[in-house]
């Protein structure tokens, strides 16, 4: 999987701001189906698992490029920014979780290691069907 972060700085920018608002994991949800796909959202908590309200704090987060679009760097509020590393990494999967029978999972942020973990866990929903037949002809009499 290639790198989620525009650069090393952006990286560590994140994760300095992160530790120094007390959070041990972050958790951002996800799930999809039909063919939309969304945050549910973003949890932070300490180390004795009490939850933390993300802050409408600023970090230098960069706007990917898409097609003709060039790569900008800019203020963005945090929950914006864990949120757009969610759909980066889920972009870099390759995998189909927003449609059809869709999907959901999250990312986690781990501070409980050193250095912290990031990883992404995803489940993709399958639906089956078993058909069955049978021949309701009276034409025939029981024996």
């Amino acid at each position: 999987m290639k790198e989620i972060f525009a650069n090393e700085q952006e990286k560590a920018t994140l994760l300095t701001q992160l530790n120094l608002l007390g959070a041990k994991e972050v958790r951002v949800e996800f799930q999809g189906g039909g063919d939309d796909g969304q945050v549910d959202g973003v949890y932070m908590h300490d180390n004795n698992e009490a939850y933390i309200d993300v802050p409408d704090d600023m970090i230098a987060w960069t706007t990917l490029a898409y097609g003709d679009q060039e790569a900008e760097s800019k203020p963005t509020k945090l929950i914006d920014a864990l949120e757009d590393l969610c759909s980066r990494a889920l972009d870099n999967t390759g995998l189909d979780w927003y449609n059809n029978g869709g999907g959901q999972g999250n990312l986690t942020i781990d501070f409980k290691e050193t250095p912290p973990s990031i990883r992404l866990n995803v489940g993709i929903n399958h639906t089956t069907t078993e058909d069955y037949e049978y021949d309701l002809n009276d034409d025939e009499e029981d024996e």
